[in-house]
């Protein structure tokens, strides 16, 4: 029969596994996406700005049939990838010089290990980085 400390011990090695190993996919998934611009987009920032005129391509926004673009396809346009929200000609799509600013970050949660708590919730399971 295992302790009760064990058991702690066995657990937070597990959170700590999963949130490493969370933290590489979404680093993998985000080198990924900055290396792919969308067409029209610069390759080293294709969040913007885009440039679409009439004949290319239509805009990717994620889902073309519930988000589509909204915009006069008879002149071009300079538009941003922006959080989702935040578009004025579909969701994701600000038409426009200069896009808004990203929101400000939201709370986490309580089961989110970070600098300040990874001792707290991991003890000795914490790295000391």
């Amino acid at each position: 029969m295992h302790s009760a400390g064990t058991c702690k011990k066995v657990i937070a090695a597990g959170l700590l596994s999963a949130a490493l190993a969370g933290g590489m996919g979404l680093t993998a998934v985000t080198t990924a996406a900055r290396a792919d611009a969308w067409p029209g987009c610069p390759d080293d920032h294709p969040s913007g700005p885009c440039h679409w005129c009439p004949g290319n391509p239509p805009v990717q926004t994620g889902n073309h049939v519930t988000n589509p673009v909204h915009w006069d396809e008879s002149v071009c346009h300079t538009y941003w990838y922006v959080y989702f929200g935040q578009g004025n000609v579909a969701q994701n799509i600000f038409e426009g010089d200069a896009p808004p600013p990203p929101p400000p970050p939201t709370d986490p949660g309580p089961f989110v290990i970070n600098r300040d708590n990874c001792q707290q919730i991991l003890g000795m399971f914490c790295p000391k980085a």
